[in-house]
């Protein structure tokens, strides 16, 4: 294998031996030859790609603006070499400014590795952003007023490096909020303290968060000082950011307000847009905190009150608190199309399962780079086959994963449960009870043998079944418990005079009990598509019980 580059920078150089090294099962077949050119593109993170191919040799001219958009350009590029085409024209380019994930969850942090992981994971993606802020990092919230440690800053200094040759932006976060004390310079100098011992890392982008805190300030000195605590956070956040400029210019300064979802026209935001410098980012999460939808009718109302477009920090697929019953597996949906005109950006908080979040993160990654062209159920089918290449465990592994889709608009936790409900209903509603049965017990019995498949210890990603193994053990409840729906329907039988179900007087009981028990364990899967009809059918025949 080999990816020879001609009229590149040594970062650029760089950038394609680690990529080569990450998708080497893919490019260790071909002998890659490629030309860089400077390039006026529409838009500024875009390039042109001309490539053909001779057997294992591989001829390709790109043209580019940023140095940094060659990775988007070899993405594209190993796309095309896992298909047959001989030839391949594109030009092409991101329609948002700012694409990426902001681990902000509350719960245990990512590891070091992980983090190393994603970097390269989200630019795959084609994201430039990986915003650091996880809540329960003691250096994050807490312990904000000291120098970060020589440990802390070797293990930045890998992050950020690794950023740097992937094309990712890595962003340090301060949450000072819990304990500081806005009038007092010393406060001030704490953050950007830590601010400047990353910039001598080579970072460049930095977060001040005002989330989750007192809307009242603590400090008598402040209430003196401030009319609003919208007012202090924006006067905190300018001589922070003033500092910063001063040691380095061009450093870039993002805030998450105190109040970051709602309509956009509160007072807060309409304060702290007001004094606000105009070069600082503000974060939004939308109309609520887990958002549902992201519109343009909002975003306007945002930016018409902030005075500066949202960068969305989209809750989405975060599990924490008391979400962590969940698993949001499904794509990302209900973001309009067009949303990046009247946006500085997106970032996605993930879950606390690293090697999960991936699947729904790939799907909004091609949400952002075109969203008028983003489907849904086809990102999300190209992310599962990327991360699972093996067709019998993806089999399984997607059998499993769509009962946990998630509820966003347009969405269904379990559509093919739902379809298999539809169809054993529709049987014992016309009164043949032997056919509902075979359709329920099928249904179950197929769910525990993909069970059983996905714990083989041969199975080939094994990390991700270690983060979904608490609900492998409702998955698999869940399949006993359409096995016991099938035997009580066969003890039912149909009184076509009535038009009812009959059944004897310990059907609803048993009925009952599968309900509760699968109620009991505490993981969220399959939606309302088993203890809902199960539930119905239970007070039906508890009233017509013979």
């Amino acid at each position: 294998m080999s990816i020879v580059l001609i009229n590149a920078t040594p970062l650029q150089i760089t950038m394609a031996e680690a990529f080569a090294a990450r998708h080497k099962s893919v490019l260790s077949e071909f002998e890659i030859s490629i030309i860089i050119k400077s390039q006026r593109m529409a838009k500024v993170e875009g390039f042109s790609l001309s490539a053909k191919r001779t057997g294992p040799k591989v001829q390709a001219t790109i043209g580019l603006t940023l140095e940094h958009s060659l990775r988007y350009a070899l993405n594209s590029l190993h796309n095309w070499l896992r298909t047959n085409e001989a030839e391949y024209e594109l030009v092409d380019g991101p329609d948002f400014s700012v694409r990426g994930v902001v681990e902000g969850f509350y719960g245990k942090p990512w590891s070091h590795e992980q983090k190393l992981k994603g970097i390269e994971f989200f630019a795959d993606c084609n994201m430039n952003t990986y915003f650091l802020a996880p809540k329960d990092d003691p250096l994050q919230r807490f312990n904000w007023r000291s120098p970060f440690t020589s440990e802390y800053l070797d293990q930045t200094s890998e992050l950020i490096n690794r950023g740097k040759i992937h094309g990712i932006d890595f962003v340090l976060c301060v949450s000072p909020g819990l304990s500081v004390e806005y009038s007092n310079e010393a406060d001030v100098d704490s953050v950007v303290t830590r601010f400047k011992q990353l910039t001598e890392l080579g970072a460049k982008h930095f977060g001040m968060l005002w989330d989750d805190i007192a809307w009242e300030m603590q400090h008598d000195s402040d209430n003196a000082r401030y009319a609003s605590t919208a007012a202090a956070h924006a006067d905190f956040t300018n001589r922070v950011w003033e500092k910063l400029q001063a040691h380095k210019e061009g450093a870039q300064l993002t805030v998450c307000p105190m109040h970051y979802s709602g309509r956009g026209n509160e007072p807060y935001i309409v304060d702290l847009g007001r004094e606000l410098k105009s070069q600082i980012n503000v974060m939004w999460t939308g109309r609520s905190i887990c958002s549902e939808y992201l519109d343009i009718a909002d975003a306007v109302i945002f930016e018409r009150n902030a005075l500066r477009p949202a960068l969305y920090w989209d809750n989405f697929p975060v599990n924490d608190g008391g979400m962590q019953v969940n698993l949001s597996i499904g794509p990302v949906r209900g973001r309009e199309k067009g949303l990046h005109r009247y946006s500085a950006g997106l970032l996605s908080n993930p879950m606390l399962q690293f090697e999960a979040s991936q699947i729904p993160i790939s799907t909004i990654g091609e949400y952002l780079w075109n969203t008028e062209n983003y489907n849904p159920d086809e990102a999300w089918e190209r992310a599962l086959t990327t991360l699972v290449p093996h067709e019998e465990d993806r089999s399984a592994l997607r059998r499993f994963l769509r009962t946990s889709m998630g509820t966003t608009v347009g969405g269904d936790p379990a559509p093919d449960l739902r379809q298999v409900f539809r169809v054993g209903v529709s049987a014992w509603r016309l009164g043949d009870m032997q056919k509902a049965a075979q359709i329920f017990k099928s249904e179950g019995e197929a769910i525990i043998a993909s069970c059983i498949y996905l714990q083989n210890p041969h199975f080939s990603y094994p990390e991700i079944i270690t983060e979904i193994s608490p609900w492998l053990i409702k998955y698999q409840a869940g399949g006993e418990t359409l096995i016991g729906l099938a035997e009580v329907l066969l003890t039912c039988s149909y009184d076509k005079t009535r038009m009812i179900i009959t059944g004897p007087n310990e059907a609803p009981i048993r009925l009952k009990a599968l309900a509760e028990n699968l109620d009991n364990i505490k993981k969220n899967l399959f939606g309302d598509q088993i203890v809902g009809p199960i539930n119905e059918l239970a007070t039906e025949l508890q009233t017509y019980s013979l």
